[in-house]
């Protein structure tokens, strides 16, 4: 009776083990990208944010999809090594939600689609930002943000890569992330 209760266990363990790794490996929904202009010319959104922080005169929204046309006009890689010849690092897209917001990293494995991403909140204490990791997801596998370590080496890589933006951004006196646009006030708080 108990060799067959042991049984139905590791039976039931396999099943969600096999579970989660077919939720992981379905990539998340991806927000589009903005289209470039007819003109063929788009705005610079690091010279906007540098303005911007130089100016100190208006609030400025950037919308989800301005972003996302930034980055994929930024991010660019190649993995190399043995590697390189099946996996292609494809960009990063990000999805603005009220109060935080989903980086998502997507490659092509072998040709598949696949993705792992991050819930980023930013907040201010005194005149420094901190950026919080709140959660993640391999996938559609959604996990706690301390099962989102194997990714903080991407993540590092997309922060260098993104060093400038993130400067300027940061030089801003208030970040709000709403529904599907950024809000940024660079104006010196009324005393």
């Amino acid at each position: 009776m108990i060799r067959h209760l042991f049984m139905i266990l590791r039976l039931v363990g396999i099943s969600l083990l096999a579970g989660a790794a077919w939720v992981a490996q379905r990539p998340a929904d991806l927000p589009k990208a903005a289209a470039p202009a007819k003109n063929g010319k788009t705005e610079d959104l690091l010279d906007n944010l540098r303005q911007t922080a130089i100016k100190r005169a208006a609030v400025i929204e950037i919308s989800e999809a301005e972003l996302n046309r930034h980055l994929a006009q930024t991010l660019s890689g190649k993995i190399n090594g043995a590697a390189g010849g099946w996996i292609a690092f494809e960009g990063v897209r990000v999805d603005l939600e009220a109060g935080y917001a989903r980086l998502i990293l997507i490659w092509k494995i072998q040709g598949q689609t696949r993705t792992a991403s991050v819930d980023l909140a930013v907040e201010r204490e005194e005149d420094h930002f901190h950026v919080e990791v709140l959660r993640g997801a391999y996938g559609h596998l959604r996990l706690p943000r301390g099962m989102m370590r194997p990714l903080y080496p991407s993540l590092k890589v997309v922060t260098d890569a993104l060093d400038p933006e993130i400067r300027a951004l940061f030089q801003m006196t208030k970040i709000t992330i709403a529904k599907d646009k950024l809000v940024l006030d660079p104006r010196f708080p009324s005393a």
